[in-house]
C-alpha cells in the first residue's frame, strides 16, 4: 500500500518565483557525504593532493551550469510553555518547535558555539544542531523538524512528502544508495515516513513497499561488520531488512513486490559493468551488517589504505554500487532521481578516527567521479543535475592548534582548554595524514560544502547568503566565496528540475 504523504511540501518555492517549461528528460543525482564538514572535505583532498582541483571542484567542460557553496543545517528545538528552551530536547516537556538559523556572527563569536553537545546541560548551542534524520528530511522534503524524525514534523502528526516521491508521482525512476545499512536515516529520509529514525524495520518495509525502483546498501543478517558469516543470527540481527519474514520474503523464490535480490559483490560489479540485465527493480544488500569498510576488523596489514589495515574484498565499493543503481534508472526514458550516500564519513567523524575518516570520504570522492563519468558518456549535463554535499558535519575537525588541552585529553571542553584561533586542517603532503584536531564526538553547525553541476545549478544563486570569516577559512582553496544556502534550498532546486521547469527569478 502506497505511503500517506504529506502534500505541504509538493510544490512549494522559496520566495516569489516564476518558471517556465523545460522538456525532455531531467536526472536528479544527490550525493551526500554524511558527516564531512569543509575541514573533513579538505584532509581528504590534501592527503590526495587533490584540494581544488577534483573533477567536481572546478566547472567541467561543458558543463552549463556551476554552482560553488555551502550549506547550512540545523534542526527545530523544542520549547516548553514558557518558550524556554529544552537544553535535552525532551519531547514529553514540549508544547512546541522553534526555528532558527545559521548566524555567521553568532557562530564566530565563541569557538564552541556550534557544537556545545558534548559538555555540561548549561552549554546550549546558539543553534540546536541536528543529525541525519532532520537533516535528511530538510534535505529531500524541504521541511524543518526536531532529530530523530525522519519525514514528520516535530509532534508526528503531519507526514511530509520526499523529492522521491514527486518523482515517482510524476512517473520517473526513484533511488536510494548507500555504504550503510540502507534503513539508516539518511537513505530513510529518502523516502520514509516514521517517528523515529531507529524503527528499522518499518523503515524498510515502506522503502521496499514497491516503489522505490533500487535500493542498495549494507545491513545483511548473516554477516557482521567485518563481513563475516554469523552463527545462527537472532531477530535482532533482521531489523535493518524488515525482520527475518521481510527477508525471507526478498530473498526467497517468490521474492518481494517484485523486486531482484543481489548480496554478492560479484553481482553488484556484473549489474555496473552490464554482464547481467538490468532488471526492472533492485534490492541489493552488500555483506556487512555495519559498513562495506569501515566496521571491518582484522584484516591484513596494508601500507597503502590510510589506516594501514586491508580492504575487505567481498563488499562493492561506493562506485560500483552507483554505477549498477544508475544502469537501472537510466531505463526510464523520462529521467530519475536518486540519493547516493558516503554513510560511514559520519560514523569515522563519530569515532574521531581520521585515518578511516579519510578512506570513506576517498571512496565518496571515486564515486563522483565514476558518477560524472557516468553523465558525460551516457546522459548529458544539460538534462541532469549532480549536486554534492553533506547533511552536516560530525567530530568539530579543526586544524592542529586551533585549541590547547592537557596531555592526553581530546576533545574541547570549554572549562578545561584554552581556544588559539580558528584553523583549517594542515597540508602534510600526499599520502600523510593532515594536521588536524577533533573538537567533538558529536555532529556540529559548522557549514559543510555544497558543488552542484549540470541542469538548474545556478538556481543556488538565488537563495543565497554569506560567511566571509568561512570563506577566509577555505575559500582560497576551493575558489569559494563564501555564499550558502540553507539545505531546504536543496529540495526546492531539486523540485523544479525533477518537474521540469527551470526558475527565472526568486526574491
Amino acid at each position: 500500500m502506497k505511503l500517506i504523504i504529506g502534500l505541504l511540501a509538493a510544490t512549494a518555492l522559496s520566495g516569489a518565483a516564476q518558471a517556465q517549461d523545460a522538456p525532455g528528460p531531467r536526472n536528479v543525482i544527490l550525493m551526500i557525504s554524511d558527516g564531512a564538514g569543509f575541514n573533513g572535505w579538505l584532509a581528504a583532498d590534501y592527503y590526495e593532493g587533490e584540494a581544488g582541483t577534483r573533477a567536481y571542484q572546478v566547472r567541467p567542460e561543458g558543463a552549463g551550469e556551476y554552482y560553488r557553496g555551502a550549506s547550512a543545517h540545523y534542526a527545530l528545538r523544542l520549547i516548553d510553555e514558557g518558550g524556554a528552551i529544552l537544553a535535552n530536547n525532551a519531547l514529553e516537556a514540549a508544547s512546541g518547535a522553534e526555528a532558527q538559523g545559521y548566524i555567521p556572527r553568532e557562530r564566530w563569536e565563541r569557538f564552541e558555539g556550534a557544537f556545545a553537545n558534548d559538555f555540561g546541560p548549561g552549554a546550549i548551542a546558539y543553534t540546536f544542531y541536528t543529525d541525519s534524520a532532520a537533516a535528511g528530511t530538510a534535505i529531500h522534503s524541504g521541511r524543518k523538524t526536531v532529530s530523530g524524525r525522519v519525514n514528520m514534523n516535530w509532534d508526528v502528526t503531519t507526514p511530509f512528502e520526499t523529492i522521491a516521491h514527486i518523482t515517482d508521482r510524476r512517473g520517473l525512476a526513484t533511488g536510494v544508495v548507500t555504504s550503510v545499512q540502507a534503513t539508516h536515516a539518511t537513505p530513510a529520509s529518502a523516502w520514509a515516513q516514521t517517528a523515529s529514525r531507529h524503527q528499522y524495520p518499518e523503515i524498510f518495509q515502506q522503502m521496499a513497499d514497491g516503489w522505490l525502483d533500487v535500493i542498495m546498501g549494507t545491513g545483511h543478517p548473516l554477516f557482521d561488520g567485518s563481513g563475516r558469516l554469523v552463527d545462527e543470527p537472532g531477530e535482532r540481527a533482521f531489523r535493518y531488512v524488515g525482520g527475518s519474514q521481510t527477508w525471507a520474503a526478498l530473498t526467497g523464490e517468490a521474492g518481494l513486490n517484485g523486486y531482484d535480490f543481489i548480496d554478492t559483490r560479484e553481482a553488484f560489479e556484473a549489474l555496473a559493468v552490464g554482464d547481467i540485465p538490468a532488471p526492472e527493480r533492485l534490492i541489493g544488500i552488500a555483506r556487512s551488517s555495519g559498513s562495506t569498510q569501515a566496521t571491518r576488523q582484522g584484516f591484513p596489514e596494508d601500507a597503502s589504505t590510510p589506516s594501514g589495515m586491508a580492504f575487505n574484498p567481498d563488499t562493492p565499493d561506493l562506485a560500483t554500487m552507483s554505477l549498477g543503481a544508475l544502469s537501472i534508472l537510466d531505463n526510464d526514458p523520462d529521467g530519475f532521481f536518486v540519493m547516493i550516500e558516503g554513510g560511514a564519513v559520519d560514523w569515522m567523524g563519530h569515532a574521531n578516527n581520521m585515518p578511516r575518516f579519510i578512506e570513506e570520504q576517498i571512496d565518496f570522492n571515486t564515486a563522483v567521479d565514476t558518477v560524472m563519468d557516468w553523465v558525460e558518456t551516457h546522459s548529458s549535463w544539460d538534462e541532469t543535475l549532480l549536486i554534492i554535499t553533506s547533511d552536516h558535519e560530525t567530530g568539530g575537525i579543526w586544524g592542529e592548534g586551533t585549541y590547547e588541552t592537557p596531555e592526553g585529553e581530546t576533545r574541547y571542553d570549554p572549562a578545561r582548554d584554552r581556544f588559539v584561533e580558528f584553523r583549517a586542517v594542515k597540508d602534510r603532503g600526499v599520502g600523510e595524514i593532515p594536521g588536524h584536531q577533533f573538537a567533538s564526538g558529536n555532529h556540529t553547525n559548522e557549514l559543510v560544502p555544497l558543488w552542484a553541476i549540470g541542469r538548474g545549478a545556478s538556481q543556488f544563486e538565488e537563495f543565497e547568503r554569506f560567511d566571509l570569516q568561512a570563506q577566509a577559512l577555505w575559500g582560497e582553496v576551493y575558489g569559494w566565496d563564501g555564499g550558502y544556502v540553507d539545505n531546504t534550498a536543496i529540495f526546492y532546486v531539486m523540485d523544479t528540475v525533477i518537474a521540469g521547469r527551470e526558475l527565472t527569478g526568486a526574491n
